[in-house]
């Protein structure tokens, strides 16, 4: 009798999710409301950003041939130094130096040469400026490969959030839209990812040196337009949709 007793102790505690209450002399039992069915959607929106290009980059390579390896780096050195040297002049510009190379390459008559590159890459927002250093660069001797607008990171980063902002306010729309398509009511969005467009370095890599200089080393530089540029981010998420409107924590 006392096993017996003790299981039917147990008994009432398997039943927690039911509510018990007295009236009078009859027991009532009250079960929890059923949960809705829940329908999960799954899908993802893109919002883009746009602005003018505030960030001009010109790129420059210095090219020296020599029978002498030595001669040809000590050349080399001495037109980067020049370079160098006179853009500390321009406070405004950004200058980078890369792609050092020295190597052995096969000149006219079949003779081989020891040739010396760099490249050099200027970077600002004040266009004029860095037309008129392009220009004394080129007299130099150094000469110019490529010019490309591009954002600068506080313009790129500013564009990003409103992307962000955007997406956020669009999938939460197309949620409800596609809820109301089905029938259905949105009750929560879940699983939210935020992607975005890689940010590049402040400045982009210098393209490959071309080995034909010597007709644009004494030209006017080119001129160049900032165009506007876009920002893109993109937002998935999976949507509780249900067919009753309640709310389910």
């Amino acid at each position: 009798m006392a096993f017996l007793a003790c299981s039917f102790c147990i008994t009432p505690a398997l039943s927690v999710s039911a509510y018990a209450a007295t009236d009078g002399d009859n027991v009532i039992t009250t079960l929890p409301a059923p949960r809705p069915h829940i329908t999960m959607l799954s899908f993802s929106v893109q919002e883009e950003a746009r602005a003018v290009a505030d960030t001009l980059s010109v790129y420059f390579s210095a090219h020296v041939e020599s029978a002498s390896a030595i001669t040809a780096q000590q050349h080399l050195n001495q037109h980067i130094n020049d370079a160098t040297t006179l853009l500390k002049n321009y406070k405004n510009i950004t200058c980078l130096t890369s792609d050092y190379s020295v190597r052995e390459e096969y000149a006219p008559k079949n003779q081989k040469v020891w040739a010396a590159r760099q490249s050099i890459i200027l970077s600002g927002a004040d266009k004029n400026t860095l037309l008129e250093a392009s220009e004394k660069l080129q007299k130099l001797g150094l000469s110019i490969d490529n010019m490309q607008w591009s954002l600068a990171p506080a313009t790129r980063q500013k564009l990003e959030e409103q992307a962000r902002l955007g997406a956020l306010k669009k999938i939460r729309l197309q949620a409800e839209e596609d809820a109301r398509a089905l029938g259905l009511s949105l009750i929560g969005l879940e699983k939210v990812h935020i992607g975005s467009d890689p940010i590049p370095d402040d400045l982009p890599s210098a393209p490959h040196p071309t080995l034909l200089f010597a007709e644009s080393r004494m030209t006017t530089p080119p001129q160049s337009s900032a165009e506007e540029q876009s920002v893109s981010v993109h937002v998935s998420a999976q949507a509780r949709l249900s067919a009753e409107e309640t709310s389910i924590p």
